[in-house]
């Protein structure tokens, strides 16, 4: 960059005022091998590798997670829009490890007016995969094709993914893709965005 460019001022502004302290900066090695010799070994690097945090049978009330005919037939977007928040709901509790999902919960109602949506609940046993870390949209991606390869066509499954939070914790974008069980080849999809 040179003297007079457009930027160069803001990169002098930038050395002076906000690059003069030591600053944590985070990688994300995509590749399955690290380059021989690794040109950030300089920096004296703190790695950490994200391992899979898994809980098996966790029994839950399972809602019905396909969307009625009606609804759609009728294009009732109301409809669709209750229901919709309604899943999502109780897929965000299951990912919180909320016991108001839980088949025995037995909180007082004046503490949570919270249940699941439905008359006819089913009991179900739910298998949860969490990953915390600096992770790649392209490991995302195989991760969900790998679940579509492997999951039977008649079970349903949903993935979910936050981003770092950008200033209060809890305010980070997040998005959610639900395969009802009955419905192959149908998703729902949610995506929230932040307030910046």
């Amino acid at each position: 960059m040179l003297r007079g460019k457009k930027g160069f001022d803001r990169l002098i502004f930038a050395c002076k005022n906000v690059l003069n302290q030591p600053k944590t900066w985070l990688f994300c090695n995509n590749e399955e091998s690290t380059p021989s010799p690794d040109p950030l070994q300089q920096f004296f690097p703190t790695t950490f590798t994200s391992s899979p945090g898994i809980s098996r049978d966790i029994t839950v009330l399972q809602p019905n997670l396909d969307v009625d005919p009606e609804v759609l037939a009728s294009s009732d977007r109301e409809g669709l829009e209750y229901f919709a928040t309604d899943c999502y709901e109780w897929v965000s509790l299951i990912r919180l490890g909320s016991p108001r999902v839980e088949q025995n919960d037995s909180i007082d109602p004046y503490l949570s007016r919270y249940s699941v949506p439905g008359d006819a609940n089913s009991k179900a046993k739910v298998c949860k995969l969490s990953w915390q870390g600096f992770i790649s949209a392209q490991w995302l991606r195989s991760l969900l094709l790998d679940i579509l390869v492997t999951c039977p066509s008649g079970a349903w499954f949903s993935l979910n993914a936050t981003s770092f939070s950008r200033s209060v914790p809890g305010n980070s974008n997040d998005l959610t893709i639900l395969r009802p069980s009955a419905a192959a080849g149908k998703y729902l999809m949610w995506e929230t965005k932040s307030s910046e």
